[in-house]
């Protein structure tokens, strides 16, 4: 056994005592008469931090990425990576199109639809139970074939915040393949990479990335931060995502650089995408 896995042996059963304490001690720290408020262990699962603020912080930045970019109240959308929920509390009351999130994390989604869903029927919540090396090693079936439980030509808009950065190839392309399936003819989809161009590429291999990608994979595809557990963190080369998304017919329309590779922040690399105009 190295190093690094007995240490993840020896800190599990540490951070479950830890981040259950915590949720004893949260009422009296954080007090929330809405009772909207996401457990305290599951802030920290997600945030590093039981901060409530970052909850709201989160849900508002995505809540900005999607209406920057034409999302109305009357719209349907599909938050894929929901968490616990962020982006729902951001539009609830704002918002009447219809709202689904999608997760791998079961205790997340049973939050969101203990809490969220019955104050807001038209805000549903779904588990995802897809197998990851980081999330869900148990997952009952691979990403890579996994189908999103929603008909074709159902969203308006749909979200990726940070999830392509913890998925592997073949997982990347059946996601675009689905969401190509579901997102409307005139719809919007936002999502975030870590991608790899020359000037990324170069900052990354001199150590100035804020997370090192060290493990290149033979295809010279994608780059991984820990080869032990592939889907911690995953970087792309650019020119595989813009193949992936003109095979399954969407257009990127505008990518919107992060700053992740020069070390000056952590942020990723946005991109604005929508199907094909026939011409």
């Amino acid at each position: 056994m190295t190093r690094r896995s007995l240490w993840r042996r020896v800190a599990r059963p540490a951070r479950w005592i830890l981040h259950r304490g915590a949720n004893l001690i949260d009422p009296l720290v954080h007090p929330d008469p809405a009772g909207l408020l996401p457990p305290a262990h599951l802030r920290i699962y997600y945030y590093g931090s039981w901060a409530p603020e970052l909850v709201a912080r989160a849900g508002e930045n995505a809540r900005i990425e999607l209406t920057s970019r034409g999302l109305r109240p009357e719209h349907r959308v599909l938050d894929i990576g929901s968490g616990i929920g962020n982006l729902a509390l951001a539009l609830k009351d704002h918002f009447i199109g219809g709202y689904d999130g999608l997760e791998i994390h079961p205790e997340a989604v049973a939050w969101c639809q203990r809490t969220i869903t019955p104050r807001y029927p038209s805000f549903r919540f779904h588990r995802a139970n897809v197998a990851s090396s980081a999330y869900n090693p148990d997952g009952g079936e691979p990403a890579s074939v996994y189908r999103f439980p929603f008909p074709d030509r159902t969203f308006d808009f749909i979200l990726l915040a940070s999830v392509f950065t913890h998925m592997l190839p073949d997982e990347v392309v059946q996601y675009v393949r689905e969401i190509s399936r579901v997102l409307k003819p005139a719809g919007t989809c936002v999502c975030s990479f870590f991608l790899l161009n020359d000037q990324t590429r170069k900052s990354v291999e001199e150590g100035r990335s804020f997370m090192r990608f060290d493990d290149v994979d033979p295809s010279g595809v994608y780059r991984l931060h820990d080869a032990s557990v592939p889907a911690a963190a995953v970087a792309y080369e650019e020119s595989f995502v813009e193949r992936i998304h003109r095979e399954s017919h969407l257009q990127i329309r505008e990518i919107r650089r992060g700053q992740w590779w020069s070390g000056a922040a952590h942020d990723q690399d946005v991109l604005t995408t929508g199907l094909e105009v026939p011409r």
